[in-house]
């Protein structure tokens, strides 16, 4: 009875390595087929393959991360060398769908900037002078609501080849001169000498300037003209006869006044501490 026991606690124990050893066997050949399908999957070849599919389709995110993942792993072969050309079309790619989707100019502009013979560079021409004309019409309809001197000054400066240019400057003088009248801190500006009698449709006017700074003269009347006059200097100018509102800006001061032309005359412009 003893010597039978023995034999049957070793018949359980071989049996028990027996399966041990088919256990370590198995995960041995799943941890192999794991590695393998690892390897296809993040090769350079499915990488790659993977990250065009991927641009096909639109999916620029993943086929980007595809890509990344090729140069991090597969930096030294032939497949890498590739997915960097394709990463600079993706890139570009994304910069012109950058540019479809904004109303902003600044969009379509910084894709000329970097590829400005690209593959969309025809297309992004045209929309920038479209973007462009969109938004010179909706900022000159913002300066027509706003109508001060600083924003139609500022409309011209991005917009200086705007069929109103002209005119937009003579508005902006005209703004200048309401605005310096309408502040409470403008000074008064001496009247003009005349020289000689007699009218004239065209009155003739010498102007020096005696602030001690540049001297800036606006004229909104009959005409509308600004000079500026340098420290000490002196300027003859003609205008229409007529009624003028004069505003002068010297110093960082402003002056004003009214002037009834048709002559000649002759004036001296100073600082003054009297408010008009």
């Amino acid at each position: 009875m003893k010597r039978t026991l023995i034999v049957f606690i070793t018949v359980i124990f071989l049996t028990s390595c027996a399966s041990d050893f088919e256990k370590s066997k198995a995960e041995q050949q799943r941890d192999a087929l794991a590695k393998q399908l690892e390897e296809i999957k993040y090769g350079a070849p499915n990488l790659l393959s993977d990250a065009r599919k991927f641009f096909q389709a639109g999916d620029i995110q993943n086929a980007k991360i595809k890509l990344e993942a090729l140069q991090s792993r597969h930096s030294d072969r032939p497949e890498a060398a590739m997915g960097r050309i394709l990463y600079q079309e993706i890139e570009e790619q994304e910069s012109w769908n950058n540019a479809l989707s904004s109303q902003e100019i600044l969009a379509t502009q910084n894709y000329l900037d970097k590829y400005a013979n690209g593959k969309y560079s025809n297309l992004a021409k045209d929309r920038f002078k479209f973007l462009k004309l969109a938004n010179e019409e909706k900022a000159y309809e913002n300066a027509q609501k706003i109508n001060s001197s600083r924003v139609w000054t500022r409309f011209l400066e991005e917009y200086p080849n705007h069929p109103q240019s002209n005119s937009i400057r003579k508005k902006i003088i005209d703004l200048e001169v309401d605005e310096i009248f309408g502040d409470r801190s403008t000074g008064r500006l001496p009247s003009f000498d005349r020289i000689g009698g007699g009218y004239s449709s065209i009155s003739s006017i010498s102007i020096k300037n005696d602030t001690g700074c540049e001297l800036i003269v606006r004229y909104s009347g009959a005409e509308t003209m600004m000079i500026e006059i340098p420290v000490g200097g002196k300027r003859n100018i003609s205008l229409s006869s007529g009624s003028y509102r004069i505003a002068a800006s010297a110093c960082g001061a402003n002056y004003a006044g009214t002037e009834q032309l048709f002559g000649e005359y002759s004036s001296s412009y100073y600082i003054s501490t009297s408010r008009y």
